[in-house]
């Protein structure tokens, strides 16, 4: 499957086929698009939240933020947009929707926190169609289609140590699979579907601080180690007509291996300038570099960073508006050069009545690869939205704000 997916790649931008399930035309390549993120208050920060002092959702990528919860709180977020792919000739646009975060805390007993849920972690989302060919007399058609997400079951706790500190821990069963598919039909032709299919499984853990040094500061960190993931792969060779793929394909072979996910570093802060404004930002780097999985076509793949930072005014403790921006290197490389995103993040956050919960928006304007650097880019426009209903819990927190 290899070499025509490499010929294809490169003839991408001639042979895009519109469809609304497709995320992005780099979520072709590699481990396809990354949803690792914080709520729709850390999104319009442009931030992952990492430094944030936050209790009032369950949707954190740092653990240890959720210690100083008393509410028990169930968080659900979700992302709508579109974007528009170009290269140096034509524009097509495509719309997406997913649902990447739900996830629930709950206080158990002294100052201890439990959390679970689903985050998704990186999705594959994508088709396209070559333009029809000819063998003899025999016109025929090939089109490509990828599916499939990478996604994270968190379970851990969280608890505070006085009133300066937090800390958590969560571990993280792993689970994904990827689809990949080639069709070839044609007039006089039995449909043919050349099939991949890996499943993917792991497990992991998360260690997460967040240290209040002073009043006006907080200062958060996480570590992910690497670790051993198991892949079982089955290649088919079947029918595509309506139905074909549940006969007896022509060929079938499952393979197992195993390989490392690479180890991960978040750091951020945020600083209190009154009682109104908060500044934030905040840092990752994955150290792809050191991944042993399939490239997935990938030209080539480096260590991933991403740094962002906002501002958030809530002049009246109910409603707070929200500015950020962020800069994304991606792990896979194309046209030779490495793939980067920029992106504009505006919001707002409503409290849902006073420790009941809060509802947040978010705008996303991004700006992905570049013409002359990848030979691709997108410009792609998102809607956030996130909500997190609380219910008040027996215990008190350890620390009131």
């Amino acid at each position: 499957m290899r070499r025509p997916l490499l010929a294809a790649l490169v003839l991408l931008p001639l042979a895009w086929a519109s469809t609304s399930a497709q995320e992005s035309v780099f979520a072709l390549q590699f481990l396809g698009v990354s949803e690792e993120t914080g709520d729709g208050r850390a999104r319009s920060l442009g931030v992952l939240g990492v430094g944030l002092d936050e209790t009032r959702t369950a949707i954190v990528l740092n653990p240890a933020t959720l210690g100083g919860a008393n509410h028990m709180s169930l968080s659900v977020m979700a992302v709508a947009g579109s974007r528009e792919t170009s290269d140096m000739d034509s524009q097509q646009r495509f719309g997406m929707a997913r649902f990447p975060q739900l996830r629930g805390s709950l206080p158990l007993f002294g100052k201890v926190v439990f959390t679970t849920g689903f985050m998704a972690m990186r999705n594959f989302r994508g088709e396209f169609t070559l333009e029809p060919d000819q063998i003899d007399d025999l016109t025929y058609a090939q089109r490509f289609e990828r599916d499939g997400t990478l996604y994270v079951v968190p379970v851990g706790l969280a608890g505070s140590l006085g009133p300066l500190l937090r800390v958590g821990a969560t571990a993280d069963f792993m689970l994904g699979t990827i689809d990949e598919a080639w069709i070839t039909e044609g007039e006089s032709l039995l449909p043919l579907g050349s099939r991949r299919r890996d499943r993917l499984s792991g497990i992991t853990g998360t260690l997460g601080v967040l240290l209040r040094p002073a009043p006006w500061l907080e200062v958060g960190a996480t570590y992910s180690p690497e670790f051993d993931v198991q892949r079982e792969r089955r290649e088919t060779l079947e029918s595509a007509a309506p139905g074909g793929s549940s006969s007896t394909p022509f060929r079938d072979a499952t393979v197992n291996s195993t390989f490392r996910f690479p180890k991960v570093w978040r750091l951020g802060a945020s600083v209190r300038l009154g009682s109104r404004l908060l500044l934030t930002g905040d840092y990752l780097w994955r150290q792809w570099e050191a991944y042993g999985g399939s490239s997935y076509e990938a030209e080539k793949v480096g260590n991933e960073n991403r740094a962002g930072g906002g501002v958030e005014l809530n002049p009246n403790g109910r409603v707070a508006f929200r500015v950020g921006g962020s800069q994304w290197t991606w792990p896979q490389y194309v046209g030779g050069e490495r793939l980067r995103e920029t992106t504009l993040h505006l919001g707002v956050g409503i409290a849902i009545h006073p420790d009941m919960g809060r509802l947040d928006l978010a705008l996303e304007h991004a700006w992905i690869g570049d013409l002359e650097r990848n030979g691709l880019q997108e410009r792609s426009f998102r809607v956030v939205v996130s909500i997190s209903g609380q219910e008040e819990w027996k215990r008190k927190s350890p620390r009131s704000d």
